[in-house]
């Protein structure tokens, strides 16, 4: 089982990643905001963090950056609507996912970043 945290503060996006990858088989914890995100994954164990960028109170590559700081190999997937990111560098993230998403690709890359 695939132990994950979801992060997102819009609260149906958070409910849809939640559904998908729980009903995917997943174990997952859920996360409102960056702080708690942060906190989870500094001391948590997830093999994979599904990180909103927006985030009211750190962007998901300033908790990405933390996250591989700490030495921790969580795979990370950043979520955003902002095209600009598609463009750039997102050394420690694996992936980019962009707003909106279709739900079947989105699990399809989750598998081939989780498979061995």
């Amino acid at each position: 089982m695939v132990l994950t945290l979801v992060v997102d503060d819009d609260p149906a996006v958070l409910e849809l990643l939640t559904s998908l990858l729980g009903g995917a088989g997943h174990q997952v914890t859920a996360a409102s905001n960056g702080r708690e995100a942060h906190d989870l994954l500094l001391g948590g164990s997830f093999d994979l963090a599904v990180l909103d960028h927006e985030l009211p109170d750190m962007t998901g590559l300033e908790i990405a950056g933390a996250v591989r700081e700490a030495g921790i190999e969580t795979r990370l997937v950043l979520v955003s609507g902002v095209r600009w990111l598609s463009r750039q560098r997102l050394d420690p993230v694996d992936e980019l996912v962009e707003k909106p998403f279709d739900p079947e690709d989105f699990l399809r890359l989750v598998d081939e970043l989780m498979s061995p």
